[in-house]
């Protein structure tokens, strides 16, 4: 006799792991597809932003170039006719009468007060060149009295009323590497209000708090949209934010059209950078 064995076999359980193994593998994918996304747009916003960068470089070396040859090139070749004027009026000097004499002695003096204007011009017109390019005022006066400097010299530039409110203790040296930061990090913000703000108010605070400094900038203009802000070709603003997060910083941004905007950066301060 002859017969057969039938068995049956549940795979449900395997039916579902390979199903949900395959559903892991998609998600994998796609998050992968994400991530890899996001990493090319960072890329491409790092690229774009180090070629603005070497832009406003190359921007900045140009206006100097034009400055040290339109205005101090200019006042070198006036002091340098003046002093030949002076070399050829002494050297006929013996020639002339005693009154003659005396009358010319008084155009060398008043040619000699020129001189000194022309000096007295080249001598601003370096120190300006001089902190474009390195605030020395860091140097002299510490991080917190540039910074009241660079606010005073704006508004009064720009022609705007300036609320200023400090709470740290002046006493703090930050590292050069940083104050640096922080100080082009609020010139940019500065710049931001006289560039696009129309404010007739800014309003600067820094204080100090557990730790960390924030310093924030807010002015009463048109204001923006915030994604104007996040947009990939607002190189300042990324430029800020580079600057604030090599040193564990943040830039927080709060603008809407018609109520202004607030600039504000939150940076960590060093252990054991205050003067006894």
């Amino acid at each position: 006799m002859r017969g057969a064995v039938v068995t049956f076999v549940d795979i449900t359980e395997r039916k579902r792991a390979e199903d949900a193994l395959h559903r892991a593998k998609d998600e994998l994918e796609v998050r992968v597809a994400e991530r890899t996304h996001a990493l090319e747009t960072a890329l491409q916003q790092l690229r774009e932003l180090a070629a603005w960068s070497d832009a406003v470089r190359e921007e900045e070396r140009t206006r100097i170039a034009r400055e040290v040859h339109d205005e101090l090139g200019s006042l070198l070749v006036a002091l340098k006719m003046d002093v030949g004027w002076l070399d050829k009026r002494l050297s006929e000097q013996e020639q002339r009468a005693a009154e003659e004499a005396q009358a010319m002695r008084e155009k060398m003096r008043g040619k000699c007060q020129n001189m000194s204007r022309l000096i007295e011009n080249a001598v601003v017109n370096v120190g300006r060149i001089i902190t474009d390019l390195r605030p020395s005022i860091l140097d002299h006066q510490g991080l917190w009295g540039a910074l009241e400097w660079q606010a005073q010299e704006f508004v009064q530039s720009a022609e705007q009323e300036l609320k200023w409110c400090m709470e740290v203790n002046e006493q703090r040296v930050l590292p050069e590497p940083m104050a640096m930061a922080v100080f082009r990090i609020f010139q940019e913000m500065l710049s931001n209000v006289g560039r696009h703000a129309q404010a007739r108010t800014v309003d600067v605070d820094m204080v100090e708090r557990e730790g960390w400094l924030h310093l924030s900038v807010e002015d009463d203009g048109c204001g923006a949209l915030p994604q104007v802000f996040e947009s990939p070709q607002a190189y300042g603003i990324l430029g800020m934010r580079e600057r604030a997060r090599h040193f564990g910083g943040v830039i927080d941004i709060d603008s809407a059209p018609g109520r202004g905007t607030r600039m504000r950066l939150s940076m960590p301060l060093p252990v054991g950078e205050v003067l006894s």
